[in-house]
């Protein structure tokens, strides 16, 4: 295993058939490859209006969630919300709309008014459309999904997800003392999403916060892996690369068909877009380790996964002309022969690679050759799995052996077993920076995501390497995608224009009200000096005030609120952009006259 030395987010683990590569970008990293183009993410608000969200006053905490949503999207990309129940209704005709200052007050009437008046709870539906409507080539979509509700076909909803994962993701917010934890929960890791619940009387925008600064991370699309291994004959997976996000980890794997190929020293595996280059590694030996086939089965998994949910032509996109009955036949019977070489094609990879697949079960049989048989008995095992993840159970290839309280399934394990062994020279990397990535297929590698991830180190040993992983799994109560909600959280509390709180958090609830369309606001001489604490003429000298004033709010949120920074991030995200603008584009500008107002605070 070796690290390019001018990308440290690039790693490689190898076997005499199988490659793994996993890419990790920083932010600087989407920053220098979408620095000449627009935005690239949309957002959709999916939001459940059925009679039940009366109950609790749910619809209520929707209201404020989708509040917070609206002030922190950035400025000229493109949103929707869709309200559901028995039917589905958008705010705008056509998928997405450009988000502007008219545009925007249509959302946040829309928002003020919003009622649970749709009667059912029927999330297929808005979802099937959505299916029918992808974001256009180079831009990624974030749903997010606010809801109470039980809805009765959890598993075709959580399959149609899985197949929208090469270019959406979904955040998934449970709201309420009783929503569909199955359904919640399993929408967004079918999409490489996060989830929360949020109990009822509960303040909703500290845990709307965490989730809104992963949606509104940067990310690269049309990524495109470039196997250069000395031979032609490889498969990869996933064939299509979903968007890759700040922060958040890709793994790519390519499996060697010709049995006689060899690594050599010009062996390369090169990861770039139509207009750069994101990360290159390359295969300068082939490690001393067991040829278990790990990778090859972590690979075939993968593809295995994409096989299975894979979509279908549609007929309805076939342009072909004569009696509809004939065309409908013709369809069907494409449809069905499609569906049996998939089938074939799982089965041979199942087989092969010794991967559990809808198809297929594995038998284990003793022989015992010194004794007899005529005893033995019959014994039945219980296998216990969390009653949340059984629809995943019921539908994933690979079963996952679970205890209530674990989530550690055996490719996690697998994957853990893999690390160690492939883990000769590894250097400039944490382990623990590792992300969940790969959104189309689910559990396919060990999750590290933690509240405080270690700092890149110039040399990581095996024993350390080790220790690190089996102190991820230890946490066995951990789960990253799931953030409980703290029950005590006190409500919101509505403050007078003219009267600035004295808690934290509701000063921060009071800026976030303040800030204006594009970012920016205008709050006089006297809330500036309740801010700070100095008059507003210690400050003037450093710039005019339409610059000065958000300037001052960002660094007041950075020093003085930075633990609530989940809070605060996407209307920060947004007023630095417009202050960026302002300055010409030069950001060292504005990070000089933050630096120079942090000095007088």
């Amino acid at each position: 295993m070796q690290l390019v030395e001018s990308h440290s987010n690039t790693i490689l683990a190898v076997e005499s058939n199988a490659v793994m590569a996993s890419f990790t970008p920083s932010e600087e990293d989407c920053q220098r490859v979408m620095s000449n183009t627009d935005i690239t993410n949309e957002f959709i608000f999916v939001v459940d209006c059925s009679g039940s969200m009366n109950d609790e006053n749910k619809i209520e905490l929707a209201r404020q969630a989708m509040l917070l949503f609206l002030k922190s999207l950035p400025m000229n990309c493109y949103f929707n919300i869709i309200r559901f129940g028995s039917n589905h209704q958008g705010l705008f005709s056509e998928t997405t709309a450009v988000y502007n200052e008219a545009n925007a007050q249509k959302a946040e009437q829309l928002t003020k008014t919003m009622k649970a008046d749709l009667g059912g709870t029927e999330l297929l539906t808005p979802l099937q459309w959505l299916d029918k409507n992808p974001p256009i080539q180079g831009r990624a979509r974030q749903i997010f999904l606010l809801t109470d509700g039980e809805v009765s076909n959890v598993d075709e909803v959580v399959d149609l997800c899985r197949t929208m994962a090469t270019s959406t993701r979904i955040f998934s917010f449970g709201l309420g003392s009783s929503p569909s934890r199955s359904l919640v929960k399993g929408l967004a890791r079918a999409t490489n999403g996060r989830f929360v619940f949020i109990p009822p009387h509960t303040s909703v925008d500290v845990h709307i916060g965490e989730q809104l600064q992963k949606a509104l991370q940067l990310c690269i699309t049309n990524v495109k892996v470039q196997w250069s291994l000395g031979t032609e004959a490889i498969i990869t997976a996933p064939t299509n690369i979903p968007p890759v996000y700040a922060d958040d980890r890709l793994i790519v794997y390519a499996l060697i068909q010709d049995k006689s190929a060899r690594f050599d020293h010009n062996s390369t595996v090169l990861l770039a877009t139509e207009r750069s280059q994101l990360g290159k590694a390359k295969v300068t030996y082939t490690p001393a380790v067991s040829n278990d086939k790990m990778i090859a089965r972590l690979a075939a998994k993968a593809l295995i996964l994409e096989l299975q949910h894979e979509k279908l032509p549609s007929s309805t996109q076939k342009n072909n002309t004569g009696s509809l009955q004939t065309r409908f036949k013709k369809h069907h019977n494409d449809d069905e022969a499609t569906k049996e070489l998939t089938k074939k094609r799982i089965i041979e990879l199942s087989l092969k690679y010794n991967i559990l697949s809808p198809h297929t079960a594995f038998v284990g049989v003793e022989k015992r050759m010194d004794t007899s048989n005529a005893d033995m008995v019959l014994r039945e095992v219980l296998i216990q799995i969390s009653a949340d993840d059984q629809h995943l159970q019921i539908n994933s290839p690979m079963p996952s052996l679970q205890t209530m309280n674990s989530n550690v399934d055996l490719f996690d394990i697998f994957t853990t077993q893999m690390c160690h062994t492939a883990n000769a020279n590894v250097s400039h990397y944490s382990p623990l920076q590792m992300t969940r990535s790969m959104p189309a297929f689910d559990c396919l590698c060990a999750d590290f995501d933690i509240t405080t991830p270690l700092q890149p180190t110039n040399k990581l040993s095996n024993n350390s390497f080790k220790s690190a992983l089996s102190s991820a799994y230890m946490l066995n109560d951990f789960d990253p995608f799931y953030q409980n909600v703290d029950k005590t959280s006190h409500n919101v509390q509505t403050q007078a224009d003219d009267v600035w709180p004295t808690n934290g958090q509701d000063i921060i609830r009071q800026l976030i009200d303040k800030q204006k369309f594009d970012g920016s606001w205008d709050l006089d001489s006297k809330s500036l000096e309740r801010l700070t604490g100095k008059p507003l003429t210690a400050f003037q000298h450093l710039a005019s005030n339409q610059i000065l004033t958000p300037a001052i709010v960002i660094a007041v949120f950075e020093t003085r609120f930075a633990m609530h920074s989940s809070m605060w991030y996407g209307i920060v995200q947004k007023a630095r952009k417009r202050l960026v603008d302002l300055l010409g584009k030069d950001v060292k500008k504005l990070d000089t006259l933050l630096a120079e107002i942090r000095k007088q605070l």
